[in-house]
C-alpha cells in the first residue's frame, strides 16, 4: 500500500484539520466541544497514516475509525452549529467537506479489501 502521502484522502483529512484549526480559534469553549471537535479531526488524518503502512485487515480497522471520526467532526460541526457557536455557512461547508472524506475512505476500504 503507498505510504499516506501518497494518498489524496489524506491530504483531504489535512485540510478539514485546517478547517477546523480555523473555525474554532475564536469559537467560544462549550464544555470539551472546541476540543474533541480538534482532536476527532486530527484522529481521521492518523489513522489514515497509521492504516496505510499496516496489513489490510489491520490498514481496513483503522480505515473505518478514520471513518468514524470523520463522523464525530460532521455531527461536533452540527452541534456547534445548533448551538450558534458558528455559521451555518460553515457548518455545511465542513459537512460537504466530511461527506467528501467518507467517500473517499469507503473507497480506500474496498479497494485495501479487493487488493488484500
Amino acid at each position: 500500500m503507498a505510504k499516506s502521502t501518497n494518498l489524496r484522502v489524506w491530504h483531504q483529512a489535512r485540510e478539514l484539520i485546517k478547517l477546523v484549526s480555523a473555525i474554532t480559534a475564536d469559537m467560544p469553549a462549550e464544555g470539551d466541544l472546541k476540543s474533541q471537535l480538534r482532536r476527532a479531526a486530527i484522529s481521521v488524518a492518523l489513522n489514515i497514516a497509521e492504516g496505510a503502512e499496516r496489513s489490510e485487515r489491520d490498514g481496513c480497522r483503522l480505515f473505518t475509525i478514520a471513518l468514524g471520526s470523520n463522523a464525530e467532526v460532521e455531527t461536533q460541526i452540527i452541534i456547534a452549529g445548533d448551538l450558534d457557536l458558528i455559521s451555518a455557512a460553515t457548518v455545511e461547508k465542513i459537512v460537504d467537506h466530511t461527506d467528501h472524506i467518507g467517500r473517499m475512505i469507503r473507497k480506500l476500504i474496498q479497494h485495501r479489501r479487493a487488493s488484500g
